[in-house]
């Protein structure tokens, strides 16, 4: 058999022979955010690591790979409009927001029993080391109130019983964590990266205790087969898909909450956001100058406001200024910048250049001689809010009848905006409009909006979570070492075992627990290196 390069990514699809067999420290099945970022961990850990990737070398959506979902409620568009595979999965789209979830989301009651308390514990340990691995080398506190607001801004706003944040957004050259496949020194082994690979057949092991996967075969559309044998195995697939794997194995019988007759992943939630006020029409340009977001070197910080003394009664939430620029400058460059982001040529008209072309001149200005993001004059502003989504054992993931192009069964989601949601929405909103500021103390001035189930209806965020639960219940899917319930030798690396949304974007507090995931696997690995078979 044909050995196989593991200084180099691989398409399945073409290779040859057909059907080849590897073995391995570590399986790692997804190569998105958390599957990247681990197995660069772990090869800087001395393990050698497989990584199986469902789409192409460059992503595609979940319709294109043909891994749409059905809905039996409402849509989620978190499964369709937010979810991208190939190299980089999902983060060749997203924000690039970094905000690590922090003592705001405990509850007074909180202690080392509490499982939010060991994932603030864990994101507070492991902050720097994440960082200092996604090349930010500024504020360390990157949730302290961002500098360049006033010190009367920040006085004014605390007083009133508002908490300022910063937030923190990667550059657009970094967001496709892609790049992080490229920046590991060569004196670490390689991860070998198969794309075009989709986890199909999963083998296990089963002691009198509990059960072990020892293999996971892999299929492209075109047939060929890959075999991969590890020690240790981890579903880093993305809250939805690493659901709809577990619910596969449980099939199998695999792991002691998999077993037949737990037939859906429940308590699926996401970030529920909506806007909440605008912006006085006379207060929009003194709202930018205050508000719009800053850079430090390529990096981008803007503001996010929490509730100092958040009634403990409804759920976590956290509002920020959002800036509806329609400038064509902006477009254009918002259009070339995520070209960049995807690994790709912009297609963009002669036309659409010419007319952005001087909005663009004025965005390069205030970028590089003012580090500031450009908000042209008169630019409508408005206040966002994001609450966590109420815990509710109906908004579940199941496996639908329907098959794709691999032979898989397809996901089902009920999913579903409650009544109580909303409720509780119009009860933060109306709290933290109530204490604004506002014009007697230099702030702009807010017009609240009515949140209604028609009119101004919330939607998600595409933040999933609690798919694949962390916790200490009899009903959650892993540990707090992330591992499967049953299962000794499957982890499971996404925001789905986030108990749920919290206060903050879920993508860095997932990367600092897989930090420190790394750092068990590396210390209980059982010592198989790679060759091939």
């Amino acid at each position: 058999m044909r050995v196989m390069n593991r200084r180099s990514w691989r398409d399945l699809a073409s290779a040859e022979p057909k059907c080849q067999k590897i073995t391995a420290d570590v399986c790692i099945v997804g190569a998105g955010a958390a599957g990247i970022y681990l197995a660069g961990e772990l090869c800087r850990r001395g393990r050698r690591v497989v990584v199986l990737e469902a789409g192409p070398r460059k992503g595609i959506n979940s319709a294109e790979i043909g891994f749409d979902p059905s809905f039996e409620a409402m849509p989620y568009h978190g499964a369709t409009l937010g979810r991208y595979f190939g190299l980089g999965g999902s983060t060749i789209r997203w924000g690039g927001v970094l905000v690590p979830h922090s003592e705001y989301d405990l509850r007074s009651e909180a202690t080392g029993n509490d499982v939010w308390f060991h994932i603030v514990q864990t994101v507070r340990a492991q902050t720097s080391a994440v960082l200092s691995r996604l090349g930010y080398e500024y504020h360390p506190d990157i949730t302290a109130a961002p500098e360049y607001l006033s010190d009367d801004v920040v006085a004014a706003l605390t007083g009133a019983g508002l908490h300022v944040q910063a937030n923190l957004q990667m550059p657009f050259f970094k967001k496709n964590f892609v790049h992080l496949l490229g920046e590991l020194p060569g004196k670490y082994p390689q991860p070998v990266v198969v794309y075009n690979a989709v986890a199909k057949n999963w083998s296990a092991e089963r002691g009198l205790s509990d059960t072990g996967i020892s293999s996971v075969t892999a299929v492209s559309r075109t047939g060929n087969e890959l075999a991969v044998v590890a020690g240790q195995f981890v579903i880093a697939a993305g809250a939805i898909e690493s659901a709809r794997i577990l619910l596969e194995l449980q099939e199998l019988g695999i792991g002691k909450n998999l077993k037949p007759g737990l037939v859906r992943s429940h308590y699926l939630a996401d970030h529920l956001s909506c806007r909440i006020a605008d912006v006085d029409v006379k207060d929009l340009d003194r709202t930018a100058a205050l508000f719009a977001p800053r850079f430090s070197g390529a990096w981008m910080r803007g503001v996010r406001l929490l509730e100092r003394d958040a009634s403990k009664e409804t759920p976590r939430a956290f509002a920020h200024f959002i800036f509806s620029n329609a400038s064509a400058g902006f477009d254009l460059a918002r259009q070339v910048l995520l070209a960049v982001q995807a690994r790709r040529m912009p297609a963009i008209s002669i036309a659409t250049a010419v007319t952005g072309a001087s909005d663009l001149a004025r965005l390069a200005y205030s970028r590089l001689v003012r580090a500031q993001l450009h908000v042209p004059s008169g630019t409508p502003v408005h206040l966002q809010l994001d609450m966590e989504q109420g815990v509710a054992r109906g908004n579940c993931i199941r496996l639908s009848d329907a098959r794709d192009a691999f032979g898989r069964r397809k996901t089902s989601i009920h999913w579903r905006v409650a009544e109580n949601d909303l409720a509780d929405m119009r009860k933060i909103a109306r709290r933290i409009i109530e204490k604004w500021p506002g014009a007697q103390s230099g702030l702009p001035r807010l017009l609240p909006r009515e949140i209604d189930s028609e009119k101004m209806k919330p939607h998600d965020a595409y933040h999933p979570v609690a798919t694949c639960r962390m916790g200490d219940d009899p009903e959650v899917i892993v540990d707090r070492d992330m591992r499967v319930s049953g299962v000794r030798n499957l982890w499971v690396s996404s925001t789905g075992v986030l108990p749920s949304a919290g206060t903050a974007n879920p993508t860095f507090t997932m990367l600092c627990l897989t930090h420190r995931l790394a750092a068990h696997l590396a210390a209980t690995g059982n010592g198989i290196t790679v060759r091939n078979v």
